[in-house]
């Protein structure tokens, strides 16, 4: 199904990176998040699913998810410290520990129950941009419940699962990365 592609985690990501980057004034800060949050990870993904490692590019199979989450939060991590070290805005960190904290959240509920990570993500980037640029992002939720429809309709998850997505997705990203960008210094000149 066409939505489950476009809106897949890696997708959402890298093109809420780069978004943040460009509003920020950061391109290359951007296009790094971008890699280190979704195409790193994914093409890791990709490599295993060539080796017959995963059954396929969205790990359907909740058994293979502890191994590729933690792999995935491998790659955050080391995002974020090198974001920390050569001084990254703030805004692309503090996505960067939101994606760390929802990854720890939704990984855990995993071993419970199969949390969508598409809901997730997209939620979460949604909540991030909202916080950090303007709360006018907040429109683009209208974008979840398709999504959410995608992944029950091709039997990857139920729709409990894609709503936990959400409930995961929205908080982590609206707190998990810390404070608001403070706003724009204005000019006192006459």
């Amino acid at each position: 199904m066409v939505l489950t592609e476009v809106f897949a985690p890696w997708v959402v990501l890298t093109a809420g990176s780069l978004h943040l980057g460009h509003r920020v004034g950061s391109t290359g800060w951007g296009a790094a998040t971008a890699a280190g949050l979704g195409v790193l990870p994914q093409a890791a993904i990709a490599w295993r699913v060539r080796r017959k490692a995963l059954s396929d590019h969205h790990v359907t199979r909740r058994e293979d998810r502890p191994l590729v989450i933690a792999g995935i939060a491998a790659s955050v991590a080391t995002l974020m410290v090198a974001q920390r070290r050569r001084e990254a805005p703030v805004e692309l960190q503090r996505m960067t520990r939101a994606a760390l904290v929802a990854l720890g959240v939704a990984g855990a509920a995993t071993i419970r129950v199969k949390v969508s990570f598409h809901t997730a993500v997209l939620a979460g980037v949604v909540s991030v941009l909202a916080r950090q640029i303007s709360p006018g992002y907040w429109r683009l939720l209208v974008l979840v419940p398709p999504v959410a429809w995608a992944r029950v309709r091709i039997s990857h998850h139920t729709p409990v699962e894609t709503a936990l997505g959400v409930l995961i997705g929205v908080p982590c990203g609206y707190w998990g990365g810390g404070g608001i960008a403070a706003p724009p210094a204005r000019s006192t000149a006459n």
